[in-house]
């Protein structure tokens, strides 16, 4: 038998292996991974083993499941119990959950579009790429900053809370000029945007300003949390100074009080989770290869989506975040909301089970200083009703003795 391919002058590039159509009775190359063209000619730069497109539109649906989850839980608390309300935080946690809402449907919106287009070729969406501009481009990524500034704001008032007590949370037109002062800032920016339809490409000026933008909401957002934090600590040790230590050391003092107000650096510490690890893998990657490129193993896909989901985790995260660590909302919670008196009585339910099942009956003074049982009624009771009632103590302060030394 003849070898066709002996006898034949295709020239298969970039290690492509000449290939016969028994069929046809012609010759083909047969390209490696990553190439194509009639002698595989053309390098093909973006993956094609795993729908990408119908992955992210899973993760769009979770996270917006997610998000409504959190977010109508922490609304609430948040509008439905007025101590909370009437604070600084709570106006920043309202607009907050919503904010937040919005961004997870403008998302999955987005992604459910985008997966109808590409399975339905034929199907009559002309006008997505500008609603993919108001949607994704300018909607979905707005929003994300919103809530990067929203949830900043509030760790600098808690940290102005835990420096100078109550008195900086007295009137809420703080958080009211400030969300009035943000949403300008917003449309301000976005406006170009949506008048020249996310065109930056052809518009070097507007890509400028896209991401001097960009850059501006991260950097200044973060150095907003860094700034709270540092005042929050420097509090700290104000504190001891004035009260002294306990049992002659500053740093188990020191501790005590980073660990009394621990929940106050959660929501930094997630946003810092979520946003440096995709910062660094798309800054130490290649610029002239794709996040996901042609040969990508199914382990590196898999990371490299979780890493750019990750981003979008905080915002959807409402209610673990600000409210299940903090011992205060979570009495207001437990007290004043329906879902969490249902929570409650599920909870105690399985404890007091628990309890039977092994035998246990402890006193009422060891449910109390138990840190686990701050479920049980009776806690809530004795240590939250006194903290919550007093008209001059903010809902985000912690209750912390002065340590004698």
């Amino acid at each position: 038998m003849v070898d066709v391919c002996n006898t034949n002058t295709l020239n298969c590039l970039n290690n492509g292996q000449c290939a016969v159509d028994t069929i046809l009775n012609t010759t083909y190359c047969e390209c490696a991974s990553c190439y194509g063209g009639s002698v595989c000619e053309h390098t093909i730069s973006s993956q094609s083993q795993i729908d990408t497109i119908y992955v992210y539109l899973i993760v769009s649906i979770i996270g917006l499941f997610v998000s409504l989850l959190n977010n109508i839980l922490g609304l609430e608390l948040f509008i439905g119990c007025s101590r909370v309300r009437r604070t600084n935080c709570g106006i920043y946690l309202i607009v907050y959950s919503i904010v937040s809402i919005l961004s997870s449907i403008l998302f999955a919106v987005n992604q459910s579009v985008k997966y109808y287009l590409d399975k339905i070729p034929k199907s009559d969406l002309s006008h997505y790429p500008p609603y993919q501009c108001y949607f994704a481009k300018i909607g979905y990524n707005t929003l994300v900053y919103v809530c990067i500034w929203l949830s900043a704001c509030i760790a600098v008032e808690r940290g102005l809370i835990v420096s100078w007590n109550s008195k900086t949370n007295a009137t809420r037109w703080r958080s009211i000029c400030t969300i009035i002062f943000l949403s300008a800032v917003a449309c301000g920016s976005i406006t170009p945007m949506i008048i020249y339809k996310c065109d930056w490409g052809n518009i070097p000026s507007l890509q400028t300003m896209r991401l001097i933008l960009v850059w501006f909401s991260t950097v200044a957002g973060l150095s907003t949390y860094v700034l709270a934090i540092l005042l929050i600590l420097i509090s700290f040790a104000r504190r001891i100074r004035r009260y002294g230590t306990e049992n002659g050391s500053f740093i188990k003092t020191y501790l005590k009080l980073f660990y009394s107000h621990l929940f106050i650096f959660i929501p930094p510490i997630a946003y810092a989770v979520g946003y440096i690890p995709y910062t660094i893998v798309n800054n130490t990657q290649d610029t002239n290869q794709l996040y996901f490129q042609c040969g990508i193993s199914m382990v590196e896909f898999i990371v490299k989506v979780l890493i750019e989901s990750l981003q979008g985790v905080p915002p959807v995260l409402t209610w673990l975040l600000f409210i299940y660590p903090s011992k205060v909302y979570m009495t207001e919670y437990y007290m004043n909301t329906w879902s969490g008196q249902r929570l409650a009585r599920i909870v105690m339910f399985f404890r007091e089970n628990h309890e039977k099942k092994h035998n246990v009956c402890p006193t009422t003074m060891d449910l109390i200083n138990d840190e686990r049982s701050r479920l049980n009624w009776s806690r809530f009771m004795m240590t939250g009703t006194g903290l919550i009632m007093s008209p001059r103590r903010e809902l985000t302060q912690m209750p912390v003795r002065p340590v004698e030394g």
